[in-house]
């Protein structure tokens, strides 16, 4: 008997990737209408923009503040909502089981949140607010839900006025080191800055005064709800994550910096009207910067979606 060997292909270079690798999350519409959960999760939904409807109503104003922390606050429903999103084919299989008795502490919380009211303590009321959230969820869905989408709802903590303390602590200290990071650079940039006193640095035809709002407290929060962002949807090891929030406050000051510094190049160079109208927008500039540069690092810790 003839024995023949079957010709060799060599595989091609390229080996095709099937289209469902790339085909995104979808929410089937019927199905979650049909849901058990969908009534009590309406009804859940209405209570709470009831109960905390003078803290929700005033978000918009406090993200458009200009001179505020929260400029980011826009972004973060959205972000949040785009994870839960990403998350949605491993979300659905979990059974949905409402529990009753989790509504007991949101009723428990209605006392301290009255005094909340009464008193106009926001970050009482962010905090009751994120609580009823994942009670919420509890009540609705069941405890599996609720740690599932626990990320998610902590994440909603970037927009609200919740971070009083940090802001009053931390405020100074990064004034002076911003200012210390810009003296720095303008002096790289050939210029003769005169430190008047620790916030305030005098060129010849500019004085920089970084005030209150240019502290770079505000881009830290920024940088620290987008680097939460990349953290939950990149799933890099626990060594990528550790770098990743590392690189917050160092970030945070070198942009500042050179933010700082480059409005007292356009003002001394183009005049004072100049330089207060890059300050302006400027800061949006570096959010954008910001979000960019951790979008790049992210990949090269090994992101690849």
């Amino acid at each position: 008997m003839e024995v023949t060997a079957a010709p060799v292909t060599e595989p091609p270079l390229e080996t095709p990737v099937p289209e469902a690798a790339f085909a995104m999350p979808v929410f089937d519409l019927q199905k979650v209408l049909r849901s058990p959960g969908f009534v009590p999760g309406a009804l859940s939904v209405l209570g709470l923009l009831a109960a905390f409807w003078p803290l929700v109503s005033g978000l918009p104003k406090l993200w458009m503040s200009e001179d505020g922390y929260y400029s980011h606050g826009f972004l973060v429903p959205v972000i949040a909502g785009y994870v839960v999103y990403r998350w949605w084919p491993r979300l659905q299989s979990r059974p949905i089981r409402p529990f009753w008795p989790a509504i007991l502490p949101v009723l428990l919380m209605l006392w301290p949140l009255r005094a909340a009211y009464i008193q106009d303590i926001e970050a009482l009321m962010s905090f009751g607010l994120i609580l009823s959230l994942l009670c919420g969820v509890w009540f609705v869905a069941g405890a599996r839900w609720m740690f599932a989408l626990s990320l998610p709802i902590l994440y909603l903590a970037f927009a609200l006025p919740i971070w009083t303390m940090a802001i009053d602590v931390y405020l100074n200290r990064l004034q002076i080191w911003s200012t210390d990071v810009a003296y720095a650079m303008l002096k790289s940039f050939g210029l003769s800055p005169f430190r008047v006193d620790v916030t305030t640095i005098e060129l010849n035809r500019f004085t920089l005064n970084v005030a209150v709002p240019c502290s770079g407290l505000k881009l830290v929060l920024a940088l620290t709800a987008f680097t939460a962002f990349f953290m939950m949807i990149a799933r890099l090891r626990w060594w990528g994550n550790l770098l990743m929030a590392g690189m917050v406050i160092p970030l945070a000051l070198f942009i500042n910096g050179l933010r700082i510094a480059l409005i007292g190049v356009v003002g001394n160079e183009f005049g004072t009207d100049a330089g207060m109208a890059f300050h302006d927008y400027s800061g949006y500039i570096t959010l954008l910067l910001c979000f960019f540069l951790l979008f790049k690092f992210a990949r090269m810790l090994g992101w690849k979606d």
